[in-house]
């Protein structure tokens, strides 16, 4: 029997990750990144993103991550939404007050599942893609004391020393695999509605 690998995505890093580079790899088939981080003799298992629907007065950013979201869905990608919340801020300069949209619970929410799967021993080797280094504790737990094997992946530009110190084995994700793990331009659904790749990001 194949060992099986399940992936955790801390939806708004690798994001903003991605944001480095083409607007293309925004449009990326996560399944697709699991399939390829299982090394011979393991196969994937479950694939779970974890986010915050975008706010703002920009409803064109709000479309574009719906369509995502649907076409993640589709593939089977599980998603469990955190929140956004403002808290005041002071500018350094002025000192005027202004209030700061910070996502709230997504790393929470990672944490929380990472260790109950990894309890449950649903899967022998868990990934995360993440460069926030607030997940060191849980994934040290995840191996430490459940046993499992944990490899962290950095989206571009989101390398975190701290993680690879005290974790060790990590991966980065290269152009070379993102380019081979981008979704279909359109995709269409069960119900025959069909997803279209945003042409911002073509």
């Amino acid at each position: 029997m194949k060992k099986k690998l399940n992936l955790y995505i801390d939806g708004f890093n690798l994001f903003h990750g991605l944001k480095s580079l083409d607007k293309k790899y925004r449009w990326l088939d996560l399944m697709e990144i699991g399939r390829k981080l299982c090394k011979k003799g393991e196969e994937l298992g479950e694939v779970k993103y974890f986010t915050a629907r975008v706010t703002g007065k920009d409803k064109s950013k709000l479309r574009r991550q719906n369509v995502y979201l649907e076409a993640l869905a589709e593939t089977g990608v599980q998603i469990t939404f955190g929140k956004f919340k403002e808290r005041p801020q002071w500018c350094r300069v002025c000192g005027k007050k202004y209030m700061k949209k910070e996502e709230k619970e997504s790393d929470v929410n990672l944490s929380t599942m990472l260790l109950v799967d990894a309890a449950a021993r649903t899967a022998d080797t868990i990934a995360v893609i993440s460069g926030d280094s607030d997940l060191i504790l849980p994934m040290q737990k995840a191996r430490d004391l459940y046993g499992r094997n944990v490899l962290p992946v950095f989206p571009p530009n989101r390398y975190s020393n701290e993680i690879k110190t005290r974790i060790g084995k990590h991966y980065v994700l290269g152009s070379g695999m993102l380019k081979k793990s981008l979704l279909p331009p359109s995709i269409t659904k069960a119900d025959g509605f069909t997803l279209y790749r945003p042409k911002k990001w073509s």
